[in-house]
């Protein structure tokens, strides 16, 4: 007991001390008028721009206002999050209809989630090699990685002397060290796959000085070859004939065999029949085929283009949500606005855990069981947030499958010529 009297007489000291130093605030608050939008006061707060009374002017409010701008978002997202993974109709519903301050809107989790979304994407592994064998590199190709150094270089140099004055500081500065560190490694690549294959070349040319000559004695008269010789002989017999049977028949396949996927991808760009638009865009055409020789680059621009763009999922998926609610009165196109956002949340939500849980080795292979969850919340969702009973619900969810694979497609397809074409 005499603990709490002595904590309680060291609170007290406390509090007169600090009133001595910092002074005393003047006049209760609610009275008066408001000192930043001059309203008249009618309680704690201002009834004109929300606005505290009173500004307080102690130090220890410092700390108050601190952790009010640290947690405040977070306090919304942990009340929003479990909203959207488990109770989304309800979270939808609630939104629209007015219950709007304890929830994050449905734009900010939208952009929350994606952002979450992309990290997550960030740790995929990039792809492996698509087949084995060896690649043929040339000069050339060399020399044009080199080219494309050069000019990010000068681009870099650029953005940082004369930075675009429309651009947000320092994004393009960041973009152009990105694309100078994208052509830098690709240069290497290309230089270590030349040095390669010029070791392979001066290995075979060892081995075949190395080899025994074969001398035939008489044209009727068959020379005796070794038996450990003789596989040799017929390997090389048997890769005539398959090059005979090639230049015979120009039609029959042959197998390309490429040490990585950068070396397929540039081998589509560089063959005569590469077309992506017809013959109505030919400068498009030569500005993508310009990307698909250096293939890193070109998928770091794709990324970046999906980033930019993933706000138009929301607007691409509104025409298709209205026509499955065309007759139904009293929703609004804000009804499913904020419907569209909160799921497409969820599914970027989803597809991050699916990305992450693929790489804990114990539990990689129930990742993509995850999956299953899209159509089971879709169904939820739709049933809480339009007051659907089950079969409407259900009708509804299979035909918004159907369109969620369109509005993918579309948007893969844009994000993949905005980032190509530039």
């Amino acid at each position: 007991m005499s603990g709490e009297l002595e904590a309680a007489g060291a609170l007290a000291t406390a509090g007169v001390i600090g009133a001595n130093i910092e002074g005393r605030e003047g006049g209760p608050p609610g009275e008066g008028d408001c000192q930043n939008c001059g309203a008249k006061l009618t309680g704690p707060f201002c009834a004109q721009c929300g606005q505290h009374a009173y500004p307080r002017r102690k130090l220890i409010h410092v700390i108050g206002e601190l952790a009010h701008g640290l947690f405040y978002l977070e306090t919304k997202t942990w009340r929003t999050l479990p909203m959207v993974l488990f109770r989304p109709g309800t979270l939808t519903r609630n939104y629209v209809y007015g219950k709007r301050a304890r929830y994050l809107s449905p734009l900010t989790m939208f952009l929350f989630s994606i952002f979450i979304m992309f990290f997550a994407f960030t740790t995929i592994d990039p792809p492996q090699n698509t087949r084995d064998g060896e690649v043929t590199v040339t000069q050339e190709q060399l020399t044009e990685a080199r080219q494309e150094l050069e000019q990010a270089r000068s681009e870099l140099e650029r953005a940082r002397t004369n930075p675009d004055p429309d651009e947000p500081a320092g994004l393009e500065v960041s973009l152009a060290e990105g694309a100078v560190s994208i052509a830098q490694a690709e240069v290497e690549r290309l230089e270590a796959q030349l040095a390669a294959a010029q070791e392979r070349e001066a290995e075979r040319a060892r081995e075949e000085a190395e080899a025994p000559v074969q001398v035939s004695i008489s044209p009727d008269a068959p020379v005796a070859t070794p038996a450990a010789e003789t596989p040799a002989t017929t390997d090389a017999a048997a890769t005539t004939d398959a090059a005979a049977t090639t230049a015979e028949d120009p039609e029959a396949p042959s197998e390309t065999r490429y040490e990585t996927w950068q070396d397929g991808v540039r081998e589509i760009g560089t063959s005569d029949d590469f077309v992506v638009f017809g013959g109505a865009s030919p400068d498009l055409n030569e500005r993508i085929r310009r990307k698909f020789e250096n293939p890193d680059l070109a998928l770091y621009q794709i990324q970046d283009a999906a980033s930019k763009f993933s706000f138009l999922l929301a607007p691409l998926s509104l025409p298709f949500i209205a026509l499955l609610f065309i007759w139904k009165r009293g929703i609004t196109l804000y009804d499913h606005m904020a419907y569209a956002l909160y799921a497409l949340a969820f599914a970027a939500l989803l597809f991050s855990g699916v990305v992450l849980l693929g790489k804990i080795p114990f539990i990689s292979w129930a990742a993509s069981w995850l999956l299953l969850a899209l159509p089971v919340h879709m169904w939820f969702q739709l049933k809480g947030a339009y007051a659907l009973n089950w079969w409407s619900a259900t009708w509804r969810t299979v035909f918004m499958l159907f369109f969620a694979l369109i509005v993918a497609c579309i948007f893969m397809v844009f994000v993949i010529v905005a980032g190509l074409a530039g």
